[in-house]
C-alpha cells in the first residue's frame, strides 16, 4: 500500500490580503464537511487506506513510560580469608542513587487482524529496563560503617555495584506488582493507537469497533 500521511485537521478562516492603494480580497471559509468529502472522493480512487500493523508498532513505540526512581542499596564488605585478612572487619554500608526505569513494549509481538469494521489488537508484556544515573552516585549519597586502625578492610567498588544490581533487581520486581505503573503504560499505549484508528476512520467515513486482546499478566514480565 502506497504510503500516505493525511492531517486531519482543518484550518478554518479569513484569509486577507491588502497593498497599498488596492482593494482588500476576502476568501469565504470553506464548509468543513466539503472538504472532508473530498478527502474521501479522493482515497476511493487510491488502494484501501486502512489502518495498518506498522503503523500501530511505530506508535506504541511512542507510548513508553519512563519515571526516575530513588533506591539505596545495602551491602556488606565481609572480612577476606587467609593470614592476611586475619583479624579484619565487616563493614557494612549504603548506597543511594537514581535509576531511570522505563516500560515499553516489544512491538514486534504486537499482533493485528481485522474483520471488516472489527479490529482485534493485541498487546504483550511489557518490557521493564533500568538506567543507573551516574552523576547520582557520589560520595555525599555513600554511607559506611566506621573501619578499624589496624587490619583495614576497604569497601570495594565491585561491592557497592553488586549491591546496587541487586537493589535494581529488587525495584524491578516492585514495578510488576505495582499494578498502577503497569496499568498506566498500558493505558497510553492503548490510548494513542485507539486515536489513530479513529482518525483513519474519519477520513474513511468508517467507524471501526477495536477489541483488545491484552496477554495473562505472569509473575515472570521481561526485564532487561
Amino acid at each position: 500500500m502506497k504510503n500516505k500521511k493525511l492531517i486531519p485537521a482543518i484550518m478554518l478562516g479569513i484569509m486577507i490580503t491588502a497593498g497599498c492603494g488596492k482593494k482588500e480580497t476576502v476568501q469565504e471559509p470553506r464548509n468543513p464537511e466539503d472538504i472532508k468529502q473530498e478527502v474521501i472522493e479522493t482515497l476511493s480512487d487510491e488502494p484501501a487506506f486502512v489502518p495498518e500493523i506498522a503503523q500501530v508498532r511505530s506508535i506504541c513505540e511512542l507510548s513508553t513510560v519512563k519515571c526516575i526512581y530513588h533506591n539505596v542499596a545495602y551491602g556488606i564488605q565481609y572480612s577476606g580469608t587467609g593470614l592476611a585478612h586475619v583479624g579484619e572487619k565487616e563493614r557494612r554500608f549504603m548506597q543511594e542513587y537514581d535509576c531511570e526505569v522505563e516500560i515499553s513494549y516489544p512491538v514486534d509481538q504486537i499482533s493485528m487482524t481485522q474483520n471488516g469494521t472489527e479490529i482485534r489488537i493485541s498487546l504483550p508484556e511489557p518490557n521493564i529496563s533500568t538506567r543507573k544515573l551516574p552523576e547520582s552516585i557520589d560520595q555525599y549519597s555513600y554511607i559506611e560503617e566506621p573501619d578499624q586502625d589496624v587490619q583495614k578492610n576497604p569497601i570495594r567498588t565491585e561491592t557497592i555495584m553488586e549491591a546496587v544490581e541487586l537493589a535494581d533487581e529488587n525495584m524491578i520486581d516492585d514495578i510488576k506488582n505495582n499494578s498502577s505503573i503497569l496499568a498506566n503504560a498500558e493505558s497510553q499505549a492503548k490510548y494513542l493507537i485507539e486515536n489513530y484508528i479513529r482518525q483513519i476512520g474519519s477520513l474513511t467515513d468508517v467507524e471501526y469497533t477495536i477489541i483488545w486482546e491484552v496477554e495473562e499478566k505472569d509473575s515472570s514480565l521481561r526485564s532487561e
